[in-house]
């Protein structure tokens, strides 16, 4: 039986294709030195971290958005201030996660009732960051068990990184 046959967005767990190595920072990092982490690994957030024991707790998450909003709303922007006032997780936008075992289809419906792209995975016990599933990587499950999988719709690029990520996660 194919994987499209057998699976859904119901019984597929969201720690099956999250992405394992997040890209973290601090609360106390510059605006600059956040954009420069996206822009060196090619993402559109960060997930902001405090850093525990036994790894890292997720306190707050900035996006390519949270920025431009933000430069959009003043008169003058300086990129030397602290994250700590922008990302969500901050004042009253608390930051939203799941755990490794909820369903994509849940994922799904978690982004859309809280209009967010991405959500960090935390593991049930010790409520360290584990993860991080993102919309794109939703769609490419979706293109996947749909049996879309040509390179029209997913660029080569991208089928190699997911499938070096299921890899990882078996």
């Amino acid at each position: 039986m194919t994987e499209k046959n057998n699976l859904n967005l119901k019984t597929i767990r969201v720690s099956k294709y999250m992405t394992k190595n997040v890209i973290t920072a601090t609360a106390d990092q510059s605006i600059q030195s956040i954009c420069i982490l996206m822009h060196e690994n090619n993402i559109g957030s960060v997930v902001i971290v405090r850093r525990v024991v036994d790894g890292l707790k997720p306190i707050g998450i900035i996006t390519e958005r949270d920025i431009i909003h933000q430069i959009g709303k003043v008169d003058l922007f300086t990129t030397q201030s602290s994250v700590r006032e922008l990302m969500s997780g901050s004042g009253s936008r608390d930051l939203i996660t799941i755990s490794s075992d909820t369903s994509v289809s849940d994922a799904i419906s978690t982004m859309h009732a809280n209009n967010i792209r991405r959500l960090p995975i935390i593991d049930d016990n010790d409520k360290r960051m584990i993860g991080i599933i993102t919309d794109k990587d939703i769609i490419k499950i979706i293109l996947r068990i749909s049996g879309i999988t040509t390179s029209y719709y997913i660029p080569p690029t991208f089928n190699v990184a997911f499938e070096e990520r299921q890899e990882e996660n078996n």
